[in-house]
């Protein structure tokens, strides 16, 4: 352990005390926000016991805790804030750094502090149809051979993904599939965009690929277009704003992509809550599909963050590349409940 880093039972502990504040307080949306925020960390941090993180992982997760707890801080009543505090002074400091959740101020309530409201709905008849602008791309010709359901789709590599789409289907037909990989560079792009591109053909209606990397972004390059809207400014703009339309490339008939403008400067730091939001809206888009093309699972802990908004993950792994020991860490830290089976490439 790294000098001067909490332990992850204390960690666990204050998240204990944070959850319990703010479950008091999800009648109010924001509240309602950081408590989901709070127990998929918890969720996360759980797993450290059979699954250690690596270092720059632990410190991205840690500083998130740090984040929710000055967030409830500002925004919980006082009341509340004070019952929990003295039922557990030791869940109150949150890590050998000095950080801790202190009640809040006398003259702060759910309406005080300039608190940002964000609305997270949690069934599908909460809120109205999602609107969406749908522009039409063109491709770039020399578009990657490996992506053989564009480029070539009566051939054995296609026709592999159609059997796979069967295989899904099997698994329960989740509809909000999250791709990834163990490390970088093992294809999980070109195997998201392969899936989406087959889903398309058996579904009614339309098929959506996110791009949820936003350290590495590579579906628009890998597409040859530009993004109409930078999926990553829709997120942000969302956030604040739920109910406005969202814009999607249209590379195919019912073939949707929102991917992130590799030009664009911005923090890689995925926000969960504003993810959250984005697959709500969007699985009220009409899409019967939609696959996400996340980080690495080992590299970021953005994959556990993202793995409550979706139905399950599909671990893709490349034949004389990718080290077996390191996909079997990946499965671990997914977890059962959210593993679909492992994909390999040739």
């Amino acid at each position: 352990m790294t000098a001067g880093m909490p332990g992850s039972q204390g960690v666990e502990r204050h998240l204990d005390v944070l959850v319990e504040r703010l479950a008091l307080a999800a009648d109010n949306p924001a509240a309602r926000a950081l408590l989901i925020e709070a127990r998929r960390l918890k969720s996360i941090i759980d797993n450290w016991r059979s699954v250690p993180p690596a270092p720059n992982v632990r410190e991205e997760m840690l500083a998130r805790v740090s984040h929710i707890s000055a967030a409830a801080s500002d925004m919980l009543p006082q009341s509340a804030s004070r019952r929990d505090l003295q039922s557990s002074q030791s869940g109150s400091h949150l890590f050998q750094t000095g950080v801790r959740v202190p009640p809040a101020p006398e003259s702060r309530g759910f309406s005080g502090g300039g608190v940002e409201e964000t609305v997270i709905t949690e069934g599908g008849g909460a809120l109205p149809t999602t609107p969406l602008d749908v522009m039409p791309v063109t491709l770039k010709d020399d578009i990657d051979p490996n992506l053989a359901t564009l480029r070539d789709p009566f051939s054995v590599r296609a026709d592999a993904y159609r059997a796979l789409r069967y295989r899904l289907t099997q698994r329960g037909d989740p509809k909000v599939i999250g791709v990834t990989s163990a490390g970088r560079r093992e294809g999980k792009t070109t195997a998201a965009i392969n899936l989406a591109a087959s889903l398309r053909e058996g579904a009614r209606g339309r098929v959506l690929v996110l791009e949820g990397n936003l350290r590495h972004p590579s579906i628009a390059s890998m597409l040859g277009f530009m993004p109409p809207v930078c999926f990553e400014e829709q997120l942000r703009r969302h956030r604040k704003e739920p109910l406005e339309p969202w814009v999607a490339a249209e590379v195919l008939p019912q073939l949707h992509i929102m991917a992130v403008n590799p030009v664009n400067k911005f923090s890689p730091l995925l926000d969960p809550i504003a993810f959250s939001i984005a697959i709500d809206r969007l699985r009220l888009a009409g899409y019967d599909y939609i696959v996400v093309d996340t980080p690495a699972v080992l590299e970021t802990a953005d994959v556990n963050l993202i793995a409550d908004s979706v139905d399950g993950f599909l671990m893709v792994a490349m034949g004389r590349k990718s080290d077996g020991k390191s996909v079997k860490r990946g499965i671990d830290q997914l977890g059962s409940r959210t593993f679909l089976g492992t994909l390999l490439l040739e």
